[in-house]
């Protein structure tokens, strides 16, 4: 099986729009993502802003992106005033947002990894003798074997359908 690592991508325009739409936002997220990663584990605050081909304006910030902004505005300008709009009255409030989005984004990382786990783990499970053999082939207790499988998976599907229609 083929190597399905990383590829070296060639920075240059990508030419098709619809590339470019999808590439855009595949790396925005994964930059806001690593933003969120350095601010968790280095405790910097961090403020980064993305227009979009359209104009559309994308930002993140730890704490949040207004505060960032005050404390470089303050930090080059100390004698520049506060305005009763700063969000400094907010900053413990967005602070713990923040914090439960990146756990959250964390989360959702360890989900999909312990999913692919789960995937290998059934995909290399050994299949009984019966299951990649012809019918044909088969002896009656074989196959009346191979029907109570299949009416033991019909059953657990039923029962995650029933389950899952009544959450909703």
């Amino acid at each position: 099986m083929p190597n399905m690592g990383r590829k070296k991508t060639r920075m240059e325009l990508i030419e098709t729009e619809s590339a470019r739409h999808v590439t855009f936002s595949k790396r925005r997220s994964g930059l806001f993502k690593k933003a969120s990663e350095l601010c968790t584990m280095c405790a910097v605050e961090v403020a980064i802003i993305i227009f979009s081909i359209g104009g559309k304006a994308f930002s993140f910030g730890h704490p949040n992106v207004h505060s960032v902004f005050n404390r470089l505005r303050f930090s080059e300008n100390p004698d520049a005033s506060t305005s009763s709009n700063d969000a400094a009255g907010q900053d413990p409030i967005l602070h713990d947002l923040n914090k439960t989005h990146s756990d959250l984004i964390e989360d959702v990382g360890l989900v999909k990894k312990l999913g692919k786990k789960m995937r290998r783990a059934i995909m290399e499970k050994p299949k009984p003798d019966w299951f990649y053999a012809p019918r044909e082939s088969l002896s009656m207790e074989v196959l009346y074997e191979m029907k109570k499988a299949l009416e033991d998976v019909q059953e657990n599907v039923r029962r995650d359908k029933e389950r899952l229609l009544a959450q909703a």
